[in-house]
């Protein structure tokens, strides 16, 4: 067996890894029609998994994808790879039923669907005490949910308390509850940095042992 046959043999690869993040519209991106790009935001970095920047039609990924594919290729586990990747971003204000049904459909895709999921908690730094108060009490439980794949905690996440929080993942951390739901998985929070500064927090969910 040839290296690219036993590569692609592997019943561990991913046959589809999706990066997930909000944006103004819901739209699903090519990967050979787009690319990720910070530059817009001050940050000298670009990267095309497809090779296709030489394409004038060619578009680079919105910020949360953007920065998806920058934690992808930048800061990956050393030997992740799969077969495919594809961008798709949700609507800031989506629906938790639209969420949920984009989430089952983009997990219907292969038999073997990973995702990156990019959004951002509650930031601590509010303009109010009140509302650094409400901040804090919205981090607790979305870190719990994490931990704990609550897909149901997920999907009952306020789209107008986390708008007022400028929580940021909300919709796509409801994406992910879609397409886990009914899946026996084990959730692991790697870094949780959101009781104390900008609302960042790490998490894996993988498939449960023996299954």
């Amino acid at each position: 067996m040839s290296t690219s046959e036993e590569f692609h043999s592997d019943p561990t690869l991913p046959d589809l890894l999706v990066i997930v993040g909000c944006d103004d519209t819901t739209t699903a991106y090519e990967s050979t029609k787009t690319f990720g790009s910070l530059r817009r935001y001050g940050i000298a970095w670009d990267w095309d998994i497809a090779w296709c920047r030489d394409d004038l039609s060619s578009l680079p990924l919105p910020l949360s994808l953007s920065v998806g594919v920058w934690l992808l290729t930048a800061h990956g586990p050393t030997g992740m790879f799969s077969r495919r990747v594809d961008y798709q971003s949700i609507s800031f204000d989506a629906s938790a039923e639209e969420c949920a049904i984009s989430g089952k459909d983009l997990a219907a895709q292969e038999a073997n669907v990973a995702m990156l999921v990019v959004g951002e908690a509650a930031p601590l730094e509010q303009p109010t005490t009140h509302t650094a108060i409400r901040a804090a009490d919205y981090n607790d439980p979305l870190t719990r949910a994490f931990a704990q794949v609550d897909t149901t905690a997920l999907s009952q996440l306020d789209p107008v308390e986390s708008q007022t929080l400028k929580a940021t993942g909300r919709a796509a951390w409801q994406v992910l509850a879609g397409a886990a739901a009914g899946r026996e998985l084990e959730g692991h929070v790697l870094t949780d940095s959101a009781s104390h500064n900008r609302g960042f927090v790490v998490a894996s969910w993988t498939r449960a042992a023996g299954t």
